[in-house]
């Protein structure tokens, strides 16, 4: 149930055109919310050795919508386990007095699960050992059926945040996160700097082996942390600091990725600073197939240092390949014209690169779709990073992607947590503040396309002049997937399997849909059923003008601030609107984007164009807000 693709090209002819095409964008299979009645986050999804799936995550909601439990202090690790079709199979909440959360959690190899996250509870609830510190990292061991087996607190006497946790090849676990705490508590060496890498070798049940802490003067964040094929560990993060320490490179930036490579003990082999002049940040390192790594980084770098592109926008995700030894080897930015947020890569079995992270961008950069607000972005590269392709999922408010993991069917299940209702791509309600939002994509898809437009003279065909019709929902009854028409009025659902499946679309007001209903049939996978064009023509004679102002940014006292008006002809007949605004008596007129016909001290106004019907547009408004105003001065506006 998405929309449109630039990934593929479709052809428009007077016939039923069946086609196969390449580098479709996988589509959603199934989709799941699960939350409480308060705020869930979701950091971990992994696919278990019965087809099921582990999430892992962190809340505070009660017992309420999915939760079964109440919560034991102020957020709790959240873990659930899954049935292949995404519903729940069981649950655990578990936690103490104060403050948990959960980073990950993993399927190991006794065919239980190791939850690593951080905690500042003393005994209480679930928790056995007292907090060391500020923050500690806290490791807990499940078996299959989530009852906890043992659990260890491991910290110093100040902060300690742990990000990532591995099963090793001897059965134990490596921790990595980054620590504040000097030689106290389970900590063996001082702080180098603000903060450092924390790095933590443990046997099968939780008993620290060996450590060490690695940094420089300033602060050092790490985010990520696997076992290579040597049986060392490949470390990855952001470094500010120059020179000290274990750091044997300056400061490219504000910030800089750093990686380092250790032995099986700890020890330091090699180190890579890698940024350019702004913020970079490793959020997520793995192993490829030939022996080097690939880095899954936020950047807001231009050309300068290790960077060879400008930024496209605030933050761009950037994807940076090295060899064995962590030189680079190639770089990709991939951006849109705002922030966009990376959070996960990962090695696909075609030696391409699956990269999941959340934007709020419109169509710009390489961003081919656009965002509602804050969307899931999911992209598919090559064995070089360029782009295969890419899809943009979510609905009307936050969505923030988090993990990502592939299928043993070659697909993917990706998640993080969601603020949105029913909308776009989600076909749930929000349980509570924020709640877990997951999902499958499969590439065993067929796609229903059509487009909708305004049929205003009612001969059934899309004449020179008759608008498309955008943001409607359209309905696959049988199966409930939906999508809604993009800016040219299109539209493409995609659906599961071979047969007959019926799509309609919504009602609009003053118009009848002509078909009312269209049947799409398919013999076979990835074919395009591609003529299902809905005609919108006029039920009697209707004006129906829609205006709205909205303010754009913050009101200072001595400052210009600016509106937009919004207008829209959404009857069925020609319209020729005047638009009247009528400022609040402490912001004084400066100008607008549409020369006002007439201007007034207490108004202006404009008469607009004739409008056909579905025609819209906007007029950007500049005040001046008076000195000495300390009350919200758009509180009065009006226009209509």
């Amino acid at each position: 149930m998405k929309k449109i693709k630039n990934s593929f090209i479709l052809k428009w002819t007077l016939l039923l055109l069946f086609s196969t095409t390449i580098a479709f964008a996988q589509e959603i299979e199934w989709q799941n919310t699960i939350g409480g009645g308060s705020i869930d986050y979701l950091n971990s999804i992994q696919q278990t050795s019965d087809g099921g799936y582990i999430l892992g995550g962190y809340s505070n909601s009660s017992i309420s919508g999915d939760k079964t439990e109440n919560s034991i202090g102020g957020y709790d690790c959240w873990i659930i386990k899954l049935m292949p079709q995404g519903s729940i199979q069981w649950q655990n909440t578990i936690g103490g007095s104060s403050e948990e959360g959960l980073s990950s959690v993993h399927p190991t190899s006794d065919g239980g699960y190791i939850v690593c996250g951080t905690s500042d509870s003393n005994i209480s609830g679930d928790k056995t050992e007292n907090s060391l510190g500020g923050q500690d990292y806290w490791i807990v061991k499940m078996d299959s059926a989530g009852s906890i087996q043992w659990q260890n607190t491991i910290g110093g006497d100040d902060t300690d945040v742990l990000r990532a946790i591995q099963q090793t090849s001897d059965g134990g676990f490596i921790l990595g996160g980054y620590s504040k705490s000097s030689n106290s508590g389970d900590k063996t060496e001082n702080c180098w700097g603000v903060t450092d890498y924390w790095i933590v070798k443990t046997d099968s049940l939780g008993s620290i082996q060996w450590q060490n802490t690695i940094g420089g003067s300033l602060t050092d964040v790490l985010q990520s942390i696997i076992q290579t094929s040597d049986g060392g560990y490949i470390l990855g993060g952001y470094s500010e600091s120059n020179i000290s320490g274990n750091k044997t490179e300056n400061s490219l930036g504000s910030g800089d990725c750093w990686i380092v490579k250790t032995d099986s003990l700890g020890n330091i082999q090699w180190q890579n600073t890698i940024g350019g002049n702004g913020i970079d940040e490793v959020a997520s390192i793995c192993q490829t197939t030939d022996g080097g790594y690939i880095l899954g980084c936020v950047s807001e770098s231009n050309i300068s240092g290790d960077k060879t592109e400008n930024s496209l926008g605030s933050f761009d995700f950037w994807i940076v390949k090295t060899d064995v030894a962590g030189n680079i080897q190639w770089q990709n930015t991939i951006g849109s014209s705002v922030s966009d947020q990376f959070s996960v890569v990962q090695q696909t079995p075609d030696d391409g690169y699956i990269l999941g992270g959340s934007s709020s961008s419109k169509i710009s950069g390489d961003k081919t779709e656009s965002s509602l607000f804050v969307d899931y972005w999911i992209i598919k590269t090559d064995p070089m990073g360029n782009i295969l392709w890419q899809n943009v999922i979510g609905g009307s408010h936050v969505e923030m992607l988090k993990t990502i993991d592939q299928t043993a069917d070659g697909c993917y299940v990706f998640g993080g947590y969601s603020r949105s209702d029913s909308s776009n791509d989600k076909s749930e309600n929000s349980i509570g503040s924020s709640d877990y939002w997951f999902m499958k994509l499969s590439d065993n898809y067929n796609f229903i396309v059509g487009q909708l437009f305004a049929d205003l003279n009612s001969n059934g065909f899309k004449d020179i002049g008759e608008p498309p019709i955008t943001g409607r929902k359209i309905t696959e009854s049988t199966s409930g997937r939906f999508a809604f028409t993009e800016q040219n009025g299109r539209y493409t659902i995609g659906v599961v399997d071979t047969g007959n499946f019926n799509v309609f679309p919504q009602t609009v007001n003053w118009f009848g849909a002509t078909p009312a209903l269209h049947i799409a049939s398919f013999t076979g996978i990835s074919q395009t059923y591609s003529l299902n064009d809905f005609a919108y023509q006029p039920q009697g004679t209707f004006e129906d003008v829609c205006i709205t102002i909205t303010p754009l940014g913050n009101f200072r006292s001595g400052f210009n601030a600016s509106y937009m008006i919004s207008y829209g002809n959404y009857g069925n007949t020609t319209v020729t609107p005047t638009v009247y605004f009528y400022p609040y008596s402490n912001v004084t007129f400066q100008s607008a984007t549409f020369t006002p016909n007439q201007i007034f001290p207490d108004s202006v106004i404009w008469n607009l164009p004739a409008l056909t019907p579905f025609q819209t547009g906007s007029i950007i408004v500049t005040v001046n807000v008076n000195p000495g105003l300390y009350r919200n001065p758009h509180q009065q506006q009006r226009a209509y």
